[in-house]
């Protein structure tokens, strides 16, 4: 578990499942986020939660993000690339109350220090629609830099808009907090 100033990452839980259900129902969560915006049922989501949380790959690891002992989010280092030293990140607040509040800032800060000072990674890199412009501050405001763009990737509203690479080096990573500060056993362990 890991302890920011504002959130706590840690494991999702089983009962973490009908939290996860609510966000999956917010439209405008999914077209921010690149999702496709489909409604899911309550056993859509188990099944995700089973392929992406409960599996526990090489490849990947994900948290929850919690406030207040609530679930708010989640973060996901994926597509871990060990012999490249590369991973993608995504960080998503599914709570409408708790987004652009520094929840979001606070889960990248955190999972970007287990990511290079932990697991070792130099480069980690995030696509993200052109139009999410509150996550794009976010982002370059924690060192990201564009680094590409791929025109017309997505279609949300009747057009096509531009996908965004955001990525961040090990070398332009400035935060000094030490790893072991923020991490936490969990609790009943």
């Amino acid at each position: 578990m890991l302890q920011g100033k504002i959130v706590i990452l840690r494991p999702m839980e089983r009962s973490d499942v009908p939290r996860l259900w609510e966000f999956a129902q917010d439209l405008d969560l999914g077209l921010m986020t690149g999702a496709d915006g489909r409604p899911m049922s309550l056993a859509a989501v188990d099944r995700i939660y089973d392929e992406r949380w409960v599996d526990v790959r090489g490849d990947a690891v994900r948290w929850g993000i919690e406030v207040h002992d609530q679930l708010i989010g989640g973060v996901e280092l994926s597509h871990i690339d060990w012999r490249n030293r590369s991973a993608d990140l995504g960080v998503w607040i599914g709570d409408r109350t708790y987004r652009q509040r520094g929840c979001g800032a606070d889960a990248m800060r955190l999972a970007l220090n287990y990511a290079f000072k932990l697991l070792g990674l130099n480069r980690i890199h995030y696509m993200i629609p052109a139009h999410n412009l509150a996550a794009i501050q976010t982002y370059t405001k924690l060192g990201f830099s564009e680094e590409g763009r791929l025109r017309q990737a997505i279609y949300r509203d009747g057009l096509y808009h531009d996908l965004i690479i955001l990525g961040i080096l090990r070398e332009d990573w400035h935060d000094d907090t030490p790893l072991h500060e923020s991490m936490r056993p969990i609790a009943g362990a």
